[in-house]
């Protein structure tokens, strides 16, 4: 046998030997294959929770001590208001914060003016109204909060009103 032949066949081995080796790990296709399983978009939408009476409230517990005074006052606050939620006022927090922040920098509670209470809305006004006199003026930009926590909170049983003290920490610029 010539040199060519020889080259021939062995190129003709390696060939087979990765057609084969090919097969193993693509494998073969028999013409029927099963379609995408079938999901119950029923059953997807509502995973099943195990529900545990009596346990503690994480929305409660999550911002303060769960058998502290102030989560006894927001478990009241829960009873008598059951949509109320601990993080959603939080947030809500957050967001009034911001806007009264930024409207007292900016020399401007016309827009914030519900969110104040008389004395607070006096106090604001005159720190503004001093600045304005001394030809003041502050350029001030909100980089964002560090923390919201909340410290204490107090329920009033007769009245339904509640006082929550909550601590912010932010960066202005």
């Amino acid at each position: 046998m010539n040199s060519s032949m020889i080259q021939l066949l062995v190129l003709a081995a390696i060939a087979v030997f990765l057609l084969l080796r090919l097969r193993a790990v693509l494998g073969t296709r028999d013409g029927f294959e099963k379609g995408p399983a079938t999901v119950n978009p029923r059953q997807k939408a509502s995973p099943k929770f195990e529900v545990i009476e009596g346990g503690p409230d994480l929305d409660i517990s999550d911002h303060v001590a769960e058998d502290s005074p102030s989560a006894q006052a927001l478990a009241r606050m829960k009873g008598v208001e059951s949509s109320f939620t601990v993080a959603e006022f939080l947030n809500g927090a957050r967001q009034a914060y911001e806007m009264i922040l930024m409207a007292f920098e900016n020399g401007d509670l016309s827009e914030v003016e519900g969110l104040l209470d008389d004395p607070v809305a006096e106090a604001f006004q005159s720190v503004i109204d001093a600045r304005a006199d001394q030809g003041l003026v502050v350029e001030a930009t909100f980089v964002g909060l560090k923390s919201i926590s909340l410290q204490e909170a107090i329920f009033d049983t007769d009245t339904n009103e509640a006082e929550l003290t909550i601590r912010f920490s932010c960066q202005l610029t």
